[in-house]
C-alpha cells in the first residue's frame, strides 16, 4: 500500500507550471544535468498515530483471512448433497431489498 506525495511543500519539490513543453522542446535541451546536492542532507522522519498503527495492524491481519471459508463451502455442498439445505427465499428478498436502498 504506497503513497504518492505531489508538490508538498518544504520538501523540495516544485512545480515549473511548464507543463505544455513539447518532444522537439525536450529533445533540443540536451542531455540532463546532474542534480546538486546540498551541503548537509537532511533526512525526513514519519511517525504514526496510534490510530494510524490500529488501521495498519487492522490491513495486516485483514490480508490474512482467505478470500473463501472453505469449512462453510463444504458443509452446504454436504447439506445440498444430502437434500438437507434449505433456501429462505424471504430472507434473501430482505437482503436484496436492503441491499437496492444502499445504492446510489
Amino acid at each position: 500500500m504506497g503513497i504518492e506525495i505531489n508538490n508538498t511543500p518544504g520538501l523540495g519539490v516544485h512545480d515549473s507550471g511548464d507543463t505544455k513543453r513539447t518532444q522537439n522542446e525536450t529533445k533540443t535541451q540536451g542531455p540532463a544535468q546532474p542534480a546538486q546536492t546540498p551541503a548537509a542532507v537532511q533526512t525526513d522522519s514519519v511517525k504514526l498515530t496510534q490510530s494510524g498503527k490500529q488501521l495498519s495492524e487492522l490491513a495486516n491481519r485483514i490480508d490474512k483471512i482467505p478470500t473463501v471459508d472453505t469449512n462453510r463451502v463444504e458443509a452446504i455442498k454436504n447439506a445440498i448433497a444430502n437434500g438437507e439445505y434449505e433456501i429462505d427465499a424471504e430472507s434473501i428478498a430482505k437482503k436484496l431489498t436492503n441491499l437496492e436502498s444502499l445504492l446510489p
